[in-house]
Order: C-alpha cells, then sequence, then structure tokens
C-alpha cells in the first residue's frame, strides 16, 4: 500500500512521462486591434456612462459660469526712445529693444500706475473689485443661472448692512489695495513678436464697463509716462540750475583767492613781468659764455707752457705779436748777416763775434717776450676762473629765492586747475539747460492710443462648445484611463491567448455568447440542430471535430470536461457536443456525476430537482440499463451517477467497451474535488472557461491540482466569447421564432412534471436502467 509521499512521487512522475503541466501566470499582455476593439466593447457602458457624464457636467458648468467679456485697446510706442533728462548723451536717445519693451508690459502692470487708474475710475466703490463690498443683485442670466443665484442667496442670507458696517472697519488702504489686485487679475497685457504695440486686454461681468476701463488704462498710460517724463526734465532743470549758481560762486570765489594768493607770493600772471626769472636767465647765458672763455683760456696757457717745456719749435713761432715780429724780423736778417761775415772773414772775426751777440741778444727778448706771453695767457685763465665763480654764486643765489617762488606757482596751478574744472562744469550745465528748456518745448509722449476698445457683443468665457468639447475630450482620457486601470486589475480572463499562457495548452475552441436576453435556450440542442449556421452551433461542431482529430485517434473515449466554478457552461457544452455527435453517427454519452440543480440530468429534464440522490441501486450486468433516454431529448443518452457510487472506474469501463465517446460532467473545482480525482480515470481533460468570468488564480489552481493527479489535460475552451457582432445569435423568424420558442419551453416543462406526478404516484424511485421511455 502506498503511502502519500509515495503516491504524490509516483503521480509526478506519471506527469512527467506525459508531458505533465507547468502552469505559469500569464505574462504582461498587449493588445492587438481586434482585442482592443473587445476591450472597448467590454467597457461600452463604463466608458458611455463616463462620456455621458462628463458631457452632461461639462454642459452644467457652461451653462452655470458667469459670461465673461473681453475688451481690447491698443497703445503704439515709438521706435525711438527719447530721454533729454539723461545726463550720457548715449542714453538720451535709444532704439526701443525687446527689453525695453518687457519694461513697459511691467509697468503698465505694476501696481503704482493701475493705483491712478483705480483713483480715476472710483473702482474702490465698484463691488466687482472691492470684494469687501456686498455684491449687487445679479442681472437675469438665463432660468438656470438665475435658479443657482437664487438658492445660492438663500443659503447664504448675508445681510447687507451689516457687511458695509463691517466694511468701514476696513482700511481705506486695504480697500484699494484689494480694487488694485483685482484690476491686475482681470486685466492682461500682451505684445505680439517684436512689435512696438501692446495690446490691452480687460476681462469684466459688463461688456461696457470692460471696454471703459481698456479705454482708461490706455488714455491713462500715455498721459501718465508723459508726465513722468515732464516731471523728470523739470526735476532735472532745477537741479541742474541750483548746480549753475553753486559753481557760479564757487567759481568767483577760486579767482578772489588765486588773485591774492599770486599777489601774496610775488608772482605774476603775465611770464614776460617776471624780472626774477628774466635775470636768471640772462645770468644762465652769461656763466655759459664765462666758462667757455675760462676753458679757451686755460687751454691756451696750458699749450704755450706745454711748448716752452719741450722747446721744440721756435718759441716766436708758437706766440705771435707785433713785437716778436719785428724781433723774428731782426733775427732773420741777424742770421743772413752772420752768414755772410762769416763766410766772407771766417769764424773769429770781430763783425762775426758782433753780429753772434747781436743774434743773441735778439733771441734772448724773443724767450722772455715768449715768457711774459705764457704768464699773460695764465693771468687771463684766472679771470675768466674768478668770472665763472662770481656767475655761480649769482645763479645759486638767484636760483635759491626762486625755489620758494616756485612752491607758491605749484600752488597757484593747483587753484587754477580747480578753477578750470569749475569753469568747465559750469559750461556744460549751462549747455544742458539750454536744450532743457521746459518752458520752450514740451516732453513729446512716448507712446500713442493705435485702437480704442469696442464694446463686445459676445462673451469670451465661457464657450459652451468648447466646454462641453473639452468635457468630453476630458471624459474620454478619464474613461480610457479608468478601463487601462481598471483590465490591469481585472483578473478574470477574457481572450484565449490569456489561458494558454497560463496552461501551455492550446484553446481548443472559442464558444460564442448564444445568451438571449442574459438567458440560455431551454432548448438549445434542438435549436443548435436547426440553425446549423449559428456561432454555437459551428464551435460544438469545431470541437466535436477537434477530439475526433486529436483523442480519438490516442484511443481515448473517455472525455471529461470541467471547469473552475459553477455556471461556466460546461454541461450545456456536455450535452450539446454529445448532441453533435450523436446526429453524425457517433455513439456517445453523458455521465452526469453533478447532483446540483444545474447538472446535465436536471439541465436536459431527465430527473427533477426533488428527484436528484434517490437514485440508488446499480445494475452492473447489463449496460443499457444504466442509460437514461428523455422523450424530450430522444437522441441524448446519459447515466446519471448516483451519489453513493464509489466505483467510477467500473462504470467508466463498462461505458468505454460500449460507446465511441463518454462524455463526463463533474462538479465545479470549486465546489467538489471530484472532478481532480475522477482526472486519473478519464483518457483526457477539457477546462472549460468562461469569458470576463473565470479568473487567473482559478485556472491556476485547477491546473496544478490536475498536474498533481497526473491528468492529460487537452486544451481548453473559451465559452461565451465572441465579438459584438457575434453575441447573440441572428433571429430570423422574428415574432413566430419568439412564439415557438415559449411554446417549445412550455411542452418541456409540461412533460418533465407528467413523468414526476406518475412516479411519485406509484410510491417508488426509478433505478438507473429506467429512463423517460419506461414511463407510462
Amino acid at each position: 500500500m502506498l503511502t502519500i509521499d509515495e503516491r504524490s512521487s509516483v503521480l509526478l512522475r506519471a506527469a512527467d512521462a506525459r508531458g505533465g503541466l507547468q502552469a505559469q501566470e500569464r505574462p504582461p499582455s498587449t493588445y492587438s486591434l481586434s482585442e482592443t476593439w473587445e476591450l472597448l466593447w467590454r467597457y461600452r457602458r463604463f466608458l458611455l456612462a463616463i462620456l455621458i457624464a462628463g458631457a452632461l457636467a461639462s454642459f452644467v458648468i457652461a451653462m452655470l459660469l458667469r459670461p465673461i467679456y473681453t475688451a481690447t485697446s491698443v497703445i503704439v510706442f515709438d521706435r525711438n526712445d527719447t530721454r533729454p533728462y539723461e545726463a550720457v548723451v548715449e542714453a538720451q536717445r535709444q532704439e526701443r529693444d525687446r527689453s525695453s519693451m518687457e519694461t513697459e508690459l511691467d509697468v503698465i502692470r505694476s501696481r503704482v500706475f493701475i493705483g491712478v487708474v483705480v483713483d480715476d475710475l472710483k473702482l474702490v466703490e465698484d463691488p466687482f473689485y472691492n470684494t469687501y463690498l456686498p455684491p449687487p443683485p445679479p442681472d437675469s442670466e438665463g432660468w438656470l443661472r438665475d435658479r443657482v443665484n437664487a438658492i445660492a442667496s438663500a443659503l447664504s442670507r448675508r445681510d447687507d448692512a451689516e457687511q458695509l458696517k463691517r466694511v468701514r472697519n476696513i482700511p481705506p488702504n486695504a480697500q484699494r489695495d484689494r480694487a488694485i489686485s483685482k484690476l491686475l487679475e482681470n486685466f492682461v497685457v500682451d505684445r505680439k513678436g517684436e512689435s512696438l504695440a501692446l495690446s490691452i486686454n480687460v476681462h469684466q461681468v459688463s461688456a461696457q464697463r470692460a471696454a471703459e476701463i481698456a479705454d482708461a488704462i490706455a488714455s491713462h498710460y500715455v498721459a501718465w509716462t508723459s508726465r513722468l517724463k515732464d516731471t523728470a526734465i523739470k526735476n532735472t532743470v532745477t537741479y541742474l540750475q541750483k548746480q549753475a549758481d553753486d559753481l557760479a560762486e564757487s567759481i568767483a570765489e577760486r579767482e578772489r583767492v588765486i588773485a591774492a594768493f599770486t599777489g601774496e607770493s610775488g608772482l605774476t600772471f603775465d611770464p614776460k613781468d617776471d624780472l626774477l626769472r628774466a635775470r636768471t636767465e640772462q645770468l644762465n647765458e652769461q656763466l655759459t659764455l664765462a666758462r667757455v672763455e675760462e676753458a679757451g683760456a686755460w687751454a691756451k696757457a696750458s699749450e704755450a707752457r706745454q711748448l716752452l717745456e719741450e722747446a721744440q719749435t721756435d718759441i716766436g713761432q708758437v706766440f705771435t705779436s707785433e713785437l716778436l715780429t719785428n724781433l723774428r724780423t731782426e733775427e732773420g736778417r741777424l742770421q743772413r748777416l752772420l752768414g755772410q761775415l762769416r763766410s766772407k772773414f771766417g769764424a773769429n772775426h770781430p763783425s762775426v763775434v758782433d753780429a753772434d751777440a747781436e743774434l743773441a741778444s735778439n733771441r734772448k727778448m724773443v724767450s722772455d717776450e715768449a715768457t711774459r706771453m705764457v704768464m699773460e695767457l695764465n693771468n687771463a685763465g684766472k679771470v675768466a676762473s674768478l668770472r665763472v665763480k662770481t656767475f655761480e654764486e649769482e645763479v645759486a643765489r638767484l636760483q635759491e629765492k626762486a625755489k620758494g617762488r616756485n612752491l607758491a606757482e605749484i600752488k597757484r596751478r593747483e587753484l587754477e586747475r580747480d578753477l578750470l574744472s569749475d569753469q568747465k562744469r559750469y559750461d556744460t550745465i549751462v549747455l544742458r539747460l539750454n536744450l532743457l528748456n521746459p518752458e520752450e518745448q514740451e516732453a513729446k509722449p512716448t507712446a500713442m492710443i493705435a485702437s480704442f476698445a469696442e464694446v463686445p457683443v459676445e462673451p469670451s468665457f465661457p464657450k459652451p462648445g468648447f466646454i462641453v468639447l473639452a468635457g468630453l475630450v476630458g471624459s474620454a482620457m478619464l474613461a480610457v484611463l479608468a478601463m487601462t486601470i481598471a483590465d490591469a486589475l481585472d483578473s478574470r480572463l477574457y481572450r484565449p491567448s490569456d489561458v494558454e499562457d497560463i496552461t501551455a495548452r492550446p484553446n481548443i475552441i472559442r464558444i460564442p455568447d448564444f445568451r438571449r436576453g442574459g438567458r440560455v435556450f431551454h432548448d438549445f440542442c434542438r435549436t443548435m440542430l436547426r440553425d446549423t449556421d449559428t456561432g454555437f452551433a459551428k464551435a460544438i461542431r469545431s470541437l466535436c471535430l477537434a477530439w475526433r482529430t486529436i483523442d480519438s485517434s490516442s484511443g481515448g473515449r473517455v472525455l471529461m470536461i470541467a471547469s473552475p466554478s459553477p455556471g461556466d457552461g460546461k454541461t450545456t457544452l456536455s450535452l450539446a457536443m454529445a448532441s453533435t455527435l450523436k446526429a453524425n453517427g457517433v455513439r456517445a454519452i453523458v455521465v452526469d456525476l453533478d447532483p446540483s440543480p444545474r447538472g446535465a440530468g436536471a439541465l436536459s429534464g431527465f430527473i427533477s430537482s426533488g428527484e436528484i440522490g434517490e437514485v440508488t441501486r446499480v445494475d452492473w450486468e447489463n449496460v443499457e440499463s444504466l442509460t437514461m433516454v428523455s422523450p424530450s431529448y430522444p437522441f441524448l443518452e446519459m447515466v446519471v451517477a448516483p451519489l453513493a457510487l464509489q466505483d467510477y472506474g467500473r462504470l467508466l469501463d463498462l461505458l468505454r467497451m460500449s460507446y465511441d465517446l463518454v462524455i463526463v460532467d463533474t462538479p465545479a473545482t470549486s465546489i467538489s474535488g471530484e472532478a481532480v480525482w475522477l482526472s486519473s480515470y478519464v483518457d483526457s481533460v477539457l477546462v472549460v472557461v468562461r469569458a470576463g468570468r473565470t479568473k487567473e488564480k482559478q485556472v491556476l489552481d485547477i491546473v496544478h491540482r490536475f498536474n498533481f493527479d497526473s491528468a492529460l489535460l487537452l486544451g481548453t475552451v473559451m465559452n461565451f466569447d465572441g465579438t459584438p457582432r457575434q453575441s447573440r445569435p441572428q433571429r430570423r423568424h422574428g415574432w413566430r421564432g419568439w412564439l415557438a420558442g415559449h411554446w417549445l419551453r412550455l411542452s418541456h416543462k409540461w412533460t418533465s412534471a407528467r413523468g414526476h406526478a406518475l412516479r411519485r404516484y406509484q410510491g417508488r424511485a426509478p433505478t438507473v436502467g429506467e429512463g423517460h421511455h419506461d414511463r407510462p
């Protein structure tokens, strides 16, 4: 005897040998075009409800919103911005660029300028801008808005007298600030591209008031900027005049100081009148000449001394004078005479001796004269040196005296520079005053009004058509988002591909939804066999063909049809498959193991709900005695197994030998686990999944349980599936078909009730072999 662990290991090995299932969670799904259409059709009521609610809400909002009118005025600025009050010449005339226009935008929306508009138009007294005031009674704005305003007034019940009393306690500056803030909220200034025009858009509940405020803002801005420029020019002129007066006084005072200082320091205003400077210049010139003479005298004296000392040449040739010239002439005569006498008388002749004596005396006189002349040159050099010294002392004395005058001259030049600076400033100021004469010319405004505001006829907000369209678009986006979130959170299965991803087995067939008005046909077998072109009939025929191709080829004759939960359509599928096979000559029988009122026996009318569980006797000798045939469905054969029966293997073996296909209809696995343990007695298993109802966890659970019991899972069947066009059968017969269907249901109920009454009258319960064909 095997234990539980041994039994489990054997079953797992058998499942591996037969290609056991490996159930897994489905991967993140992607939608094709057809699947997207199915998703939209699945949530059509949800989407439609959101769209309708969004459209209605948008319409109601558009009707309840107060109409806002927009008035537009335009001002244009000059391309060149003239600012004569600027000190820099380049800044006095500049071309407007993007930054200057942005500055104008900021100035228009400044609280200072808006305060001017508020004061001029007395907007503090307007409840629309001064929200501290009680609101005025609303005008007639349509039936819906009037009703809402009446309800709001009734609910609020504000006392105007008390509110006015409360307003008196609020400072006027606070009320003015509130009006300024409200006006800033209700007007916009914009500019297109690089244009010099500014558009002023004012939003107001009153069309006339909107145009009035737009024109007021434009006109006040032009006048305000002109007034600011004129004020700036006047302030500049006043300042410059004061500066000019102060500078004139400063210039006069500085001139007096310079004159007094010049007199005290002995300075002159004209350089020609400066004697000290002239004397100094004269002495400098004389000193220069004296130094030149001194240098020349000492040079001659030095040269003469050097020649006398060397005695290289005749001294008479070095110095020149009248005496020396005569002596040289006499010396020449004496030399000639001496030469003649020597040649004539000889060297010892007295005449020769006298001539020699005279020549020597002449030469001595020449030497003495040269010595005297050298001494004269030395004396001339000494005199020149003394003269140079005298000039130097005089120049030094004058320079010492001029040093003090130079310091005074520096001080005077400093005073003169300050005076010149003040004079230049004064000249500049006087020149600007001549250009900024407010009495001769007025300040030209930098802007002009190009267009006054037109009183609007239609409100700019709200636009009912746009709001409703935006509401529809927003509702559609919200609906799609909600649908996507709901589909992501929804674990129910809708597509065969999702089931295939979980079970790792193919989805054999997709059975369309054959329900009409939410109810199943009681005579669906006859309807299916009669209307062979319906989607349900075609799906059943395809399922039978798939079984004959897949399972019957391998010898499988016992097919169990299971489902995770009741109401998935497995019983209907079992009966429809058996009916189709019987109609095509295949011996098929249905084994009903579901004792509930939704079982095959109760659904097809073989037994009533009161007889469920009354069959207790089983005759194993005769196979035909085990079957039951209903007079309502003579083409169906069924075995209703008793609740006490435990030998299902023996029952299925007997039926396998007599029939080509045995279809076992078991209870749902969520109610009973019999289908799991009976899967070991059948040849193959087919799991029915109901589209839009069966959850992923249920399919995972049933696949794991069948895998544990080594069941051969052929695949799955997606029931109640199909496109919206296939979800309802075609009504070919109109009201006649409707009457015929009701007549068939009534006759079926009457036949079933008659058979049940006769069995109770006889006081016995039928066996498994007793069918409806044995009843009187």
